[in-house]
């Protein structure tokens, strides 16, 4: 399923993507083992085994994941409808899946400290048959959250009442 052919109109719809946090990762590294390597230079040991592995890393390691977490970035999506969760979870699943609100029983967001500061996080979706759909790494995903919940208020009601 593409999204275009979703169903849905543009004003019914909200959209999330990747949040650029998911690329922090391949930062940390870069900078740890670039930082350990120029200071290995600097005391006149760049020609030593430990200098060699260090540029190794920075090398061969640091592109693989760049090059993983612009697939990630690229390719996670949410579309939340009136109706249905629109969902791609990344570049390893990169079909879009589709979920009926029907079948969501609840939704919240988990955020770590670090997530908190910088606004991304992860969306856990609940469904009726006990399973959960997690999506790591969107962009605010309490707003998500509460934009399905806000959704899923009139679905509840008519539950209800049958």
């Amino acid at each position: 399923m593409t999204l275009q052919d979703s169903g849905q109109s543009p004003e019914d719809t909200a959209r999330f993507r990747a949040h650029w946090t998911i690329y922090l990762p391949t930062l940390i590294v870069a900078l740890l083992y670039g930082g350990l390597w120029v200071f290995l230079l600097a005391m006149g040991k760049g020609d030593t085994a430990l200098a060699r592995i260090l540029l190794l890393v920075l090398l061969l390691v640091v592109p693989v994941l760049l090059v993983r977490a612009y697939l990630r970035f690229v390719s996670l999506g949410l579309v939340i409808g009136r109706r249905a969760l629109t969902y791609r979870q990344g570049w390893m699943r990169p079909g879009w899946r589709r979920l009926q609100l029907d079948a969501v029983t609840g939704v919240r967001a988990s955020i770590s400290p670090l997530g908190r500061i910088l606004g991304g996080g992860a969306l856990i979706v609940m469904r009726f048959d006990g399973g959960d759909i997690t999506l790591y790494d969107v962009e605010f995903p309490e707003e998500a959250a509460r934009q399905i919940s806000r959704r899923l208020r009139p679905m509840k009601t008519r539950h209800k009442a049958i």
